[in-house]
């Protein structure tokens, strides 16, 4: 707790060590894209040092981990997985091409361009007035001189800069700019009633889209699990209700948004909206009904399609270590509308449960509910990542009961506790780690161990940092929760199907045996280990 990182750092930090990704050229763009995970572990002193190491290198991504630490050796802040990914040069010069959705509803043959949006005008303007190397080296030094602690330092003259503002209007505040709704296979339907007029102003100020409209779908217009943990905290500090980020699925526009809330509150919103479609009837219109609440019926279950999806047999998909199903949708849509689809949820994930202690008590749970949508088998399971353990506990639950398990699917799952390192391999990779470092590697590796003992030690004492009051997404009890049961579980056999997916091994290092260990210091088997 209050360790502040500024943006930029992980910028400063990996972009020395770009030439690592294979095929590297500088006249490609990087940008960053995510954090698997971040600790900020002390604060940030005046001069740091970062150690970068390329985990993986595929098409236009790069990941990487990155340790800063401090010129002693103490580490301040560890980041797994930052990605980044390779732009394509931008090219203003002419109006973009349509994008596949654009030229999927447009007519046979045609295939104008499409004019810029404001936005991509803005960045033209911005990439014209780009300054050269030799300016960019004179303005660095000028900030330099300054000795001020802020200051803004520009190539053209201060006052030239303001009128060419003004003239173009950029001087005034854009923080609260929005693109232009987009194309959407949903017409525009303005908001009816107040409940609906307050999640458009909420969707549009978190989605930065302008004339949200109430049957538009919150994916469509780019909406994530983060942007989600937002809205429904804007949600609960205007209308005092929870609920689940997953309600989503289940209600993925403003308009079905609208109606769980007045359900939950009362009062006079879905009064409002009878009356709006009475007037409209009395007037000879179409008379559009408003949108019925789904109904929220399930702990773990959580509808990725609309309605219930196809008439094939579903696909039931158990969510990762933290029990959020938001990354699954992706998956759902590849599967096909035609296949019922349903992620299952950790507990607790929100409201006041405790999350489950025991993979057992999560698997009986889940097969509970899934027995209310479909009974008997076949039964098509899977699980991503650490969710798989629980996906295997369901399929063994299910054979015990006499029931077919036609499909157990693992995305990249673990075994719940990994062989650990042997002596003579630990040797080794202790070996390599000072023949890389040099004369000062035992000095550094024993100031950082000591400093982590004292972390370890403080961490006992300390009282732990108060909750934030806002912060309602248990991901952190579900994790802990998760980690616990780990060692507990007694892995029993399985003789039924199972396909494990996963990305390309991390080899980082060869150790006895032909075998090699990852970045974590484990070891990387083909088949995660599960074949035994």
């Amino acid at each position: 707790a209050g360790v502040l990182l500024h943006p930029a750092l992980m910028d400063l930090a990996t972009g020395w060590a770009m030439e690592l990704i294979p095929g590297y050229a500088p006249t490609h763009l990087w940008a960053p894209f995510s954090y698997d995970r971040l600790r900020a572990i002390r604060p940030l002193p005046a001069e740091i040092v970062s150690h970068v190491r390329l985990v993986s290198a595929e098409g236009d991504f790069a990941r990487f981990d990155v340790t800063v630490a401090d010129p002693q050796g103490r580490v301040c802040v560890a980041v797994e997985g930052f990605s980044i990914k390779r732009l394509e040069t931008a090219d203003f010069a002419r109006a973009r091409p349509p994008s596949a959705k654009e030229a999927e509803f447009a007519d046979a043959g045609a295939g104008a361009a499409q004019p810029l949006s404001p936005a991509e005008e803005a960045l033209r303007h911005a990439l014209s007035q780009g300054i050269r190397p030799e300016e960019g080296a004179e303005a660095f030094a000028r900030a330099l001189a300054a000795g001020a602690p802020q200051i803004a330092v520009s190539s053209m003259d201060l006052a030239a800069l303001s009128a060419q503002a003004d003239a173009s209007g950029l001087s005034e505040q854009t923080a609260g700019r929005k693109f232009d709704r987009p194309e959407l296979e949903s017409d525009y339907v303005a908001p009816r009633t107040d409940i609906e007029r307050t999640l458009v102003g909420f969707w549009e100020d978190l989605l930065g889209v302008d004339r949200v409209g109430v049957e538009d779908s919150f994916f469509d217009l780019g909406g994530h699990s983060l942007i989600a943990v937002r809205l429904f905290a804007m949600v609960r500090k205007a209308w005092s209700t929870d609920f689940p980020i997953s309600v989503l699925f289940e209600a993925p526009t403003v308009a079905k948004c609208a109606a769980l809330i007045a359900e939950r509150v009362g009062g006079d919103a879905g009064a409002e909206t009878e009356a709006a479609e009475t007037g409209a009837e009395a007037r000879g219109g179409a008379g559009r009904k408003a949108p019925a609440a789904p109904a929220r019926r399930f702990a773990h279950l959580v509808p990725m399609h609309e309605g219930e999806g196809g008439p094939k047999a579903p696909m039931f998909l158990v969510a990762g270590m933290f029990g959020n199903v938001m990354n699954l949708r992706h998956l759902a849509q590849l599967v096909g509308a035609d296949r019922p689809f349903y992620g299952l949820q950790a507990r607790g994930l929100y409201g006041d449960q405790p999350p489950h202690e025991t993979f057992e008590e999560a698997a009986a749970d889940c097969i509970a509910e899934m027995r209310q949508v479909h009974s008997g088998g076949p039964w098509l399971l899977g699980g991503f990542s650490g969710g798989g353990i629980t996906a295997w506990e369901i399929a063994r639950q299910l054979r015990d009961a006499g029931e077919e398990v036609a499909m157990l699917a693992m995305l990249d799952t673990p075994l719940p506790t990994r062989e650990p390192l042997s002596a003579r391999d630990r040797a080794l990779l202790k070996w390599g780690e000072i023949r890389d470092g040099g004369l000062g590697y035992v000095g550094r590796w024993a100031r950082a161990r000591a400093a982590w003992e004292l972390d370890k030690l403080r961490a006992r004492f300390e009282e732990p940092a108060p909750e934030a009051p806002t912060r309602r997404f248990h991901d952190a009890a579900i994790e802990a929760a998760f980690l616990a049961a780990l060692p507990r579980y007694r892995l029993r056999p399985w003789d039924g199907p199972l396909t494990l997916f996963r990305p390309p091994l991390r080899k980082l290092h060869a150790v006895s045996g032909g075998r090699f260990v990852d970045d974590e210091r484990a070891y990387v088997m083909e088949d995660n280990g599960w074949t035994a």
